[in-house]
């Protein structure tokens, strides 16, 4: 592996960010990630990752690439409950008023929450000698050397301390920080220009709910994904999770979403072109509140 430098600051724990650090760990002396938030201990959603409660999957070269980072990772994660599926043959797509035909595959997924996949990731990040991961910490502005035209640093502030800054020098600084990141207004500050925006208006809104499964539930298949339904471009989905559940997302385009409350919600089910998820859900047992969702516009940053 080609050396690249002393230090390198990833700022966000979330997939990308832990990702990055992985990535850099074998290219750097050190890594530090910094993250805002408290890390919790088990498998639970937190405040930084705003789709955490909703569905997730990992498609097959996802999958390939985490256990290249982390040799044996879906191996652990199935031991502690997650699901492997061939994603050709045990999942019903059902894409514009089509079901995709299913046949076996060499194409292996893996059924997991988020918050599982996420806190597997970054446990075995932290079994690297040379990463740390740096809870409640702020970061505040790049340290740029004009002379240089480069940034050699960052300032940080640990949310917990009583207000100091701290000045950590590093030869790279990746901003894995999501929706929220300071990035453009940091580049506008330096003197230079804004990335060029493009927006797409959108307005999707759904609402996920975990049930209880049961053996009897989709019969030989793991999971249904149904999109571009009408009316509306309604969408829904069902995903085998650990913890013996589904996982079940339903939603739509231009203000069109499912209600919060259980007849509604099982209505919205029934509302989509094919059946399955509407039979599964329509008397199986829901042991969490429903969890929204809603976001107005995409906008990508060149």
């Amino acid at each position: 592996m080609a050396h690249l430098g002393r230090h390198a600051i990833v700022i966000g724990a979330s997939m990308g960010g832990l990702l990055a650090a992985r990535a850099l760990a074998d290219h750097y002396d050190e890594v530090t990630v910094l993250e805002r938030d408290t890390l919790p201990e088990a498998h639970e959603p937190r405040k930084g990752v705003p789709q955490g409660r909703h569905a997730h999957g990992l498609l097959a070269r996802g999958r390939e690439v985490l256990d290249q980072l982390f040799p044996s990772l879906s191996e652990e994660m199935v031991a502690q409950g997650a699901v492997y599926g061939d994603v050709v043959d045990e999942v019903l797509w059902f894409n514009h008023a089509v079901y995709l035909l299913n046949a076996p595959s060499a194409l292996l997924g893996l059924l997991v929450s988020r918050p599982m996949l996420e806190d597997g990731v970054r446990r075995r990040l932290q079994q690297l000698a040379n990463v740390r991961l740096l809870e409640h910490s702020d970061a505040l502005e790049p340290v740029f050397d004009r002379v240089g035209s480069r940034v050699t640093g960052l300032r940080v502030q640990a949310q917990r301390d009583s207000g100091g800054v701290e000045t950590i020098s590093a030869d790279l600084v990746v901003d894995a920080s999501g929706r929220g990141s300071h990035s453009p207004a940091w580049l506008d500050a330096l003197g230079y220009a804004k990335p060029r925006e493009e927006g797409v208006q959108v307005r999707i809104g759904y609402m996920t709910r975990l049930y209880r499964r049961r053996p009897e539930h989709l019969p030989g298949k793991q999971a249904v994904v149904m999109a571009g339904c009408r009316p509306g471009w309604r969408f829904g989905v069902i995903l085998a999770q650990e913890d013996d559940r589904w996982i079940v997302t339903l939603g739509g385009y231009l203000g069109d979403r499912p209600p919060a409350d259980e007849a509604g919600y099982i209505e919205f089910a029934r509302s989509l072109p094919k059946p399955e998820i509407f039979e599964v859900i329509k008397h199986a047992d829901s042991p969490t509140p429903p969890a929204p969702y809603q976001h107005s516009a995409n906008l990508r940053q060149h």
